[in-house]
């Protein structure tokens, strides 16, 4: 049985939690992850560009008082890092903040690699159009951002609007919660927008290959105007 983090140190299962947050074992982290909709995990190590537990967004201690602001509270939410003053502190901003349910990982990072589980680098994944498409209906967290200056000319359906130029100052204030598909009318816009978002710790990131001529060439919904803006 997980022990609670709070000071009573009472004792829940991790489908069980009681008010504060559930520490939880390596494994049952995993089993979180792999056997049923997946808590988001957020790394609030200044290191998360070292590696991290795959799927885990960056929210650093030092920026997680503001950044939490704009998450959603419709998820469970597991909380590392490399030490347990730290992930305790994170996870007690998340309780504090009226998030239910909220575990922490207990033995932290390490634990997770000494049990032998996968950990990722950051990165953006490639997607083609079909594939995004598919995504469109299939993933609820899904945000699918036109980078472009012409966004009122043509987008894909249900994209929002964020130009390349105003991307810097907005990433902030975007939910981590979500999963972000980027796109533009160019190789190099949609690359640089895409390396954006994974250097302020979102994940996953897709690119959409192609660009929006992939996606009109494959006859999929687009609209004109603000049917969207962000």
């Amino acid at each position: 049985m997980p022990i609670t983090g709070d000071r009573a140190n009472q004792r829940a299962t991790p489908t069980e939690p009681i008010p504060g947050y559930t520490d939880v074992t390596a494994q049952e982290a995993n089993d979180m992850w792999v056997y049923r909709a997946p808590a988001l995990v957020v790394d609030v190590s200044p290191i998360w560009d070292q590696g991290h537990i795959p799927g885990a967004v960056s929210m650093p201690l030092a920026t997680l008082d503001e950044e939490i602001m704009y998450l959603s509270k419709n998820r469970e939410y597991l909380i590392y890092c490399h030490s347990d003053a730290a992930s305790i502190q994170g996870a007690e901003t998340f309780a504090t903040n009226g998030f239910s349910p909220v575990y922490r990982l207990e033995g932290n990072y390490q634990a997770w690699v000494d049990a032998g589980y996968p950990v990722e680098m950051p990165y953006y994944m490639n997607v083609s159009a079909a594939d995004l498409n598919t995504a469109r209906g299939e993933l609820p967290y899904l945000v699918i951002v036109d980078v472009s200056p012409v966004y009122l000319e043509g987008h894909i359906a249900g994209a929002v609007s964020i130009q390349l130029q105003n991307l810097k100052e907005t990433l902030p204030t975007l939910d981590k919660a979500g999963e972000y598909a980027i796109y533009c009318h160019s190789d190099e816009a949609s690359i640089l927008g895409a390396q954006m978002f994974v250097d302020a710790g979102f994940n996953p990131v897709w690119r959409l290959e192609g660009n929006y001529q992939a996606w009109v060439d494959g006859g999929y919904p687009v609209e004109t105007g603000f049917d969207v803006t962000s």
